[in-house]
């Protein structure tokens, strides 16, 4: 296909090192996206007001409720965690 061309080994290791950049850049890229998606879903950490277990929750929106005992929380955040 390409006959006369030949790669010297100055123009090979360059290749070889742009081709493993290029690497590391995409995984890089990938595990950026996927930290900044995992930022947005952070999970909020409740105390049920009823029972005193601990729980997390993703939906900041809604009332979230105790997986132990059922009772809506009330408003007793521990801490946001990202």
């Amino acid at each position: 296909m390409f006959p006369s061309m030949k790669l010297s080994l100055a123009h090979f290791f360059i290749l070889y090192v742009a081709v493993f950049l290029a690497v590391v850049l995409v995984a890089w890229l990938f595990l950026l996206r996927t930290r900044r998606r995992s930022d947005l879903d952070a999970r909020r950490i409740f105390i049920c007001g009823s029972c005193q277990s601990s729980f997390t929750e993703r939906v900041p929106y809604q009332r979230p409720r105790c997986p132990r005992c059922g009772a809506l929380y009330e408003n007793k955040i521990v801490k946001e965690t990202s």
